[in-house]
């Protein structure tokens, strides 16, 4: 902080929660999201025991635990120093007062997570629970950014969705709040899945069932490993059929959205051989790559047909009707917040890892009528 400048606290007289631990708690918050920087002064307890008209005693408490907590250093005529965040050093500080907030961390607003948020937040207030939802954009160092913040928040909990646990393990060694890990087949326990692997085969195989032999793969990148998994089910069920899997026609999008999918179905339009059939593993991927088959003077799904996966609303709505695999996103978010829960809770998890089944939704974009 610049000398003079002031730190933009409030106090609530009237809450639960002790005045100098609510200023612990918000200057907390504002060195883990870069508010409040490393070598940075804070104000002096006089200044800030003016500012908010509280004695300087409960500030000079609120310095001292932040000190405790290794985030300050105090020094007699030269003032209260800001220390470079490490969330390990506050995780051991369990919160004395819950905050009857859940974090949620999901890599973007994807249709796809629209029903999913909505068993979420619907259970979690059900249980007197306020969610704060974070996006992480797939992007590792975000992820990691995120999570210092809801732990500097005291979060009760975390579902944290399509992340690696190594991510968070990383933001702290110990006393992590309970976390319940969704879609994210590295994990062990605490986990929600989708048989994406299942979906795969199921897609795949119902384009085998119509007679193609030569099917395409436009997948999200394979080192996500819920896409990945997506891939073994789609090579499952090439070799229960004795087909071979050409590498050339599996082509990895860049990211999941409209315009990888477009593109990469050019791509694959533009081969000398195309496959009559393509299985593209995500509902946004191909109603892209179904615009893309059209600019390019064919047809779907008389030139090449296309069987996709999650069923967002949008895939009925496309032309055509779009084949796909329907994942139950609404029920997995009441599954994730009803296990956190009861993690909070500290009681007994009947299943610590549940497998959601997936089912085909057929329409026209396959060649059926």
């Amino acid at each position: 902080m610049t000398p003079g400048s002031q730190l933009p606290l409030h106090i609530d007289p009237h809450a639960n929660l002790p005045i100098f631990a609510q200023l612990k708690q918000q200057i907390t918050w504002l060195i883990a999201s870069g508010r409040i920087k490393p070598d940075d002064r804070l104000p002096t307890i006089r200044e800030l025991a003016d500012q908010l008209d509280i004695h300087m005693h409960t500030i000079r408490q609120a310095y001292h635990s932040l000190e405790a907590d290794g985030l300050v250093e105090m020094r007699p005529s030269r003032g209260t120093r800001v220390l470079p965040f490490d969330a390990k050093k506050i995780s051991g500080q369990k919160p004395a007062h819950p905050s009857h907030t859940i974090g949620v961390l999901i890599p973007t607003m994807n249709p796809f997570y629209d029903p999913f948020l909505d068993g979420l937040e619907e259970t979690a207030r059900r249980a007197s629970y306020l969610l704060t939802i974070s996006f992480t954009r797939d992007d590792r160092e975000l992820t990691r950014q995120l999570s210092q913040q809801l732990l500097a928040k005291n979060v009760d909990g975390v579902v944290a969705t399509s992340t690696s646990p190594n991510v968070l393990n990383e933001t702290s060694a110990s006393n992590l709040p309970p976390i319940v890990y969704v879609d994210s087949p590295l994990v062990a326990s605490n986990v929600i899945l989708l048989d994406l692997e299942g979906a795969g085969f199921k897609a795949a195989n119902h384009l085998i069932e119509h007679g193609h032999r030569k099917i395409g793969l436009i997948t999200a990148p394979l080192t996500w490993p819920n896409f990945h998994e997506s891939y073994k089910g789609y090579q499952r069920a090439l070799n229960a059929s004795n087909l071979d899997l050409d590498p050339a026609i599996v082509i990895e999008s860049p990211a999941y959205s409209l315009e990888s999918g477009y593109q990469s179905a050019l791509q694959m339009l533009e081969l000398n051989k195309p496959p009559t059939a393509i299985f593209v593993s995500g509902d946004l991927l191909a109603a892209g790559a179904i615009r893309a088959v059209k600019d390019s003077g064919r047809r779907v799904p008389d030139d090449i047909a296309i069987v996709s996966k999650d069923n967002i609303e949008l895939a009925a709505l496309i032309d055509p009707p779009l084949t796909t695999v329907a994942s139950p996103a609404y029920q997995m978010g009441v599954e994730a917040m009803n296990m956190l829960i009861r993690l909070i809770a500290g009681k007994r998890l009947d299943k610590k890892r549940i497998v959601m089944p997936t089912e085909l939704i057929v329409r026209k974009s396959c060649g059926c009528k």
